[in-house]
């Protein structure tokens, strides 16, 4: 699948609303039943030795996939990741420069602009939730989304940013790091305050991906029907 992605698409002509880093940008490993995090982390590690070497696309590695567990964002960070490289809040065509402004932990140390780089990890369960404001003034849901994010003093475990997401429409996305802890329901009830003191209005989020029930459901009903 990751052969096919770096085979059809090309990162300097595309564009989009998200950010992203590569054709590939971002895989990460969680363990689920009676998996260890330690075992993520290898499967983590082989993963980006293999791109790294036979696909040649510089890798990068977080979590407990590296050695010193740096996090997704701070390689984000580092690349300019949650800046828009364009007008109208979007994000044109790759990398600038050939030169990468961190070593990888595998593959090329210069970046094909048609491939980009890949991050890989491994972490415990993370959930992805997102909700939809009515709102074209980016600025004032950036502000929103900086007083929900842990890092801007708001829910602990969150991290968000602002993604245009259609005509009118702007969303808090979010990643939970503890959803255990701080989950969509007590993100929706945040945002839904915050965004009340802005005046703009705010619709029902939603969970970008299968749940870890769902996922682990999905695959016992699927190995019962291989037996």
């Amino acid at each position: 699948m990751v052969k096919a992605a770096f085979d059809t698409i090309d990162f300097e002509v595309h564009s989009g609303t998200h950010p992203r880093l590569g054709v590939v940008d971002h895989i990460c490993f969680h363990p689920l039943l009676d998996a260890s995090l330690d075992q993520a982390a290898n499967a983590a590690r082989c993963l980006a030795t293999d791109m790294g070497s036979t696909l040649q696309v510089p890798t990068y590695l977080y979590g407990a996939a590296h050695e010193e567990g740096r996090t997704l964002d701070s390689i984000r960070r580092i690349f300019g990741y949650f800046k828009p490289n364009s007008s109208e809040n979007q994000w044109i065509g790759g990398l600038k420069s050939d030169t990468l402004p961190l070593n990888p932990d595998s593959g090329p140390s210069q970046v094909t602009p048609a491939k980009g780089v890949v991050v890989i990890g491994a972490t415990n369960w993370v959930d992805n939730y997102n909700v939809p404001l009515l709102s074209s003034d980016i600025s004032a849901v950036q502000r929103i989304a900086k007083r929900v994010s842990g890092r801007g003093g708001g829910l602990p475990s969150v991290q968000a940013m602002a993604l245009a997401h259609g005509e009118g429409v702007i969303e808090v996305a979010c990643n939970l790091l503890d959803p255990n802890k701080v989950g969509g329901e007590r993100v929706q009830q945040e945002v839904e305050n915050l965004a009340r003191e802005e005046g703009i209005s705010v619709e029902m989020g939603y969970y970008t991906d299968f749940s870890q029930d769902q996922i682990i459901s999905s695959y016992l009903e699927f190995f019962e029907e291989k037996i």
